[in-house]
């Protein structure tokens, strides 16, 4: 996958929310304030160029639609991360997360008893 700005995230974003829509479909369900119309026309033909987004035609209409799942493209996303930022180690990723404010003392417990649970299931 070619790497993309957070504009163009945003409008994969809101092309996922709706399914499939013209450029005013996209551009009404993003957030104030909305960027120009032509801004989210051009967005949505370099996502296309890119490989993220076809279209349908319907008289003079464009329906544009995703290509790319939000599954996929998280895992995608993640992976340069690892390898980017983290160098390809898993200790030093989730050691970042974990020394974060943001997780709970629960949420570090939920973590622990899933890596036990996939330590004893590898063991067998």
């Amino acid at each position: 996958m070619k790497e993309i700005t957070k504009a163009q995230e945003e409008l994969l974003k809101a092309l996922w929310e709706i399914k499939e829509g013209a450029v005013s479909d996209v551009l009404d369900s993003l957030p104030d304030p909305k960027p120009a119309y032509n801004t989210v026309a051009t967005v949505i033909k370099v996502l296309e160029k890119k490989g993220y987004v076809s279209h349908k035609t319907y008289g003079k209409t464009h329906v544009y639609y995703a290509l790319v799942t939000k599954k996929d493209y998280a895992q995608h996303v993640m992976k340069e991360t690892f390898k980017g930022l983290f160098n390809g180690s898993l200790n030093q990723m989730v050691l970042a997360f974990v020394k974060s404010k943001e997780v709970s003392l629960n949420e570090l417990e939920e973590l622990k008893e899933m890596l036990e649970k996939e330590i004893r299931n590898k063991r067998q």
